[in-house]
């Protein structure tokens, strides 16, 4: 939903601060959507304009996790390739800022 990384940054950064030691993050990825071009032409995206979806690779998508200071620990993937769950923990670090 978001074109570039800054605002999901900015949430995973607010959800890291958010969290206790050891906490968990719970998040999903959505690395390609067969129907992409149907939906950008068909729905509207909670600002109320074309709903152009910006699909993510996991390995993007993890990167933007560990940048916010947790540790991916495991995944899941539906058998199309289309939708990811990862978990991932609160890393406690005095190198984390």
């Amino acid at each position: 939903m978001f074109s570039d990384n800054t605002l999901p940054a900015t949430a995973l950064a607010g959800i890291y601060d958010s969290l206790k030691s050891d906490g968990y993050l719970l998040y999903t990825n959505q690395p390609w959507h067969p129907e992409q071009e149907f939906i950008s032409k068909t729905l509207n995206n909670h600002r109320g304009s074309s709903w152009v979806m910006r699909c993510r690779s996991q390995a993007e998508m993890d990167q933007l996790v560990e940048n916010a200071g947790f540790k991916k620990v495991a995944m899941r993937i539906d058998r199309f390739g289309i939708f990811t769950v990862s978990l991932a923990i609160k890393v406690t670090s005095t190198n984390h800022e």
